[in-house]
């Protein structure tokens, strides 16, 4: 069958149109489909990338409130005692307040009740000042616009912040020893263990003291032997006349002798605490973030590797 021109160009027509399609479906959809879905995939990828660039920036701030945070509890740790056990703490205290030069000379005397406790938890509270307010109906009736309520809530304020903060447990020792001390050696003590604490920003704390007798015996007689004085005795003749004679040692009082007592001496018992904390270990935050890194490809064949 011989075609016509016109049937020849009909015939062109559609085999082209048909070969467009066929390509279109075949080809060029498929292709594009994969572009769309590439597209998406890209632009999922480039907002996580851009979102992983933002935290990749934050590092150097990280590591700079890590280190911060450190710093802070690591001062903190440095304002507390060094972790002591038992034995160490009992020799801590013997060397710094107890076997000193001082009561030494001053013959001060460490009594039987001495103890001190193995390493234990203890609770510490904040301390703060409570400001008491007193009300009552008339002034509660001069208060007409409220300023007075006012006033009494901002001078409670602090104090109502620190009692609802939470007690803290540490580590403690612990010690109570009774000494046979005066007055000045006491004061001495107690300005010494302050002292330390100051100075070696040490948490440490005498919990309580005890006097035996208030006035350190000031008032007890002490005896005198040794030496003369004069005695009026009468002679044969009836005459009253005096003489020196040696002094006769004075018998102590049973109780005092028992109790061991001293004038201006007393016994003084101390409870003492020291306080401790672990120390924070140093973080390792690793290196310095340096953005142009990703301008090169060293990175994508770590990455691959």
């Amino acid at each position: 069958m011989k075609l016509g021109y016109r049937d020849r160009i009909i015939l062109l027509i559609v085999c082209i149109v048909v070969i467009f399609a066929v390509g279109i479906f075949v080809f060029i959809k498929p292709k594009w489909e994969k572009l769309n879905q590439n597209q998406k995939t890209y632009d999922k990828d480039k907002a996580a990338w851009d979102t992983k660039l933002k935290e990749f920036a934050r590092i150097d701030l990280y590591q700079s409130s890590i280190e911060k945070k450190y710093k802070e509890a690591d001062d903190i740790a440095a304002n507390f005692t060094d972790e002591m056990t038992s034995i160490e703490l009992d020799d801590f205290l013997r060397s710094q307040f107890l076997n000193i030069d001082q009561y030494k000379n001053d013959e001060v005397e460490l009594r039987e009740s001495y103890s001190v406790s193995d390493e234990q938890t203890a609770t510490l509270n904040y301390y703060y000042y409570s400001p008491s307010i007193v009300t009552y109906p008339l002034y509660e009736a001069a208060d007409l616009d409220g300023s007075l309520e006012k006033a009494a809530k901002e001078k409670r304020k602090d104090a109502d912040i620190l009692s609802a903060r939470s007690s803290q447990a540490v580590g403690s020792g612990a010690s109570e020893f009774t000494l046979l001390i005066n007055r000045a050696d006491t004061m001495a003590l107690l300005d010494a263990i302050q002292k330390y604490a100051a100075d070696k920003k040490d948490a440490m704390m005498i919990r309580s003291i005890e006097l035996k007798e208030a006035d350190f015996n000031e008032n007890i007689e002490e005896d005198e032997e040794g030496g003369m004085h004069e005695e009026t005795y009468v002679d044969d003749d009836g005459n009253e006349q005096t003489r020196m004679v040696p002094n006769e040692p004075k018998e102590k009082d049973n109780a005092v002798a028992a109790a061991n007592i001293k004038k201006d001496y007393t016994e003084v018992t101390v409870k003492y605490e020291v306080y401790y904390i672990q120390e924070p270990t140093q973080p390792d935050v690793g290196p310095k973030y340096d953005a142009n890194i990703w301008n090169g490809n060293e990175w994508r064949t770590a990455l691959a590797q």
